[in-house]
């Protein structure tokens, strides 16, 4: 894999060693990929504040071959997902959003319009939109990219035509534009075909609709 200098979304982070951390990352031009931040733990250092869930960077990597982990050279903050921790539903939305990108963008697959799906989803966690309303709108979107989505007409049938109404306007205007709020019925319907496309349990989903019980 030649060097990479990109932007990327910090999708998830697990402690390595004494003092590093591997993130899962998804790049602008060269989809998910998973390197190694040297010395991110310990203290108050820059990378380990900017390598909050969702937050939004410009980093270089290189991989070495043979080997299973990129090295991560340079990291630097663009838009941090830290201002979210104002509550508890936001920074959990913002967690399932980098889930669902996690789940469903293969490692080192191009996937432009996931990363662009992300960063609609952090800049209107950013600017006050609800988040339920986000989570719908990135799974709506999650699904769509990857070929799964059910036709309108099925959504109808299964939750009912508010849902499917819900889901139109998902499909036909940016994020800032969809109405709230999400109709029961879409949101069920969303969450059963997560579930059953996703290749592994979505914790971060779950713990979400757990705090709206």
């Amino acid at each position: 894999m030649p060097a990479i200098d990109d932007e990327a979304l910090v999708l998830d982070s697990y402690p390595y060693g004494d003092r590093h951390l591997v993130l899962a990352l998804l790049t602008r031009r060269w989809g998910a990929q998973r390197g190694v931040l040297r010395r991110a733990r310990g203290g108050k250092t820059p990378a380990a504040a900017a390598a909050q869930v969702l937050s939004r960077v410009r980093l270089s990597l290189t991989q070495r071959p043979q080997a299973e982990l990129a090295d991560i050279r340079s990291f630097e903050l663009i838009t941090s997902s830290y201002p979210l921790a104002v509550d508890l539903e936001r920074p959990a939305a913002a967690a399932v959003v980098a889930e669902l990108l996690a789940t469903f963008c293969p490692l080192g697959q191009p996937a432009e319009r996931s990363f662009r799906l992300g960063v609609a989803a952090l800049e209107a966690l950013l600017g006050g939109i609800a988040p339920d309303l986000v989570v719908a709108y990135t799974a709506h979107w999650v699904l769509a990219l990857d070929g799964v989505l059910a036709g309108l007409d099925a959504v109808s049938a299964a939750a009912g035509a508010g849902a499917a109404s819900f889901l139109a306007a998902c499909r036909e205007r940016p994020l800032p534009g969809v109405a709230g709020p999400v109709p029961t019925g879409a949101a069920a319907w969303l969450d059963r075909r997560l579930r059953e496309e996703a290749e592994r349990p979505l914790h971060a989903l779950a713990y979400f609709r757990g705090l709206g019980s």
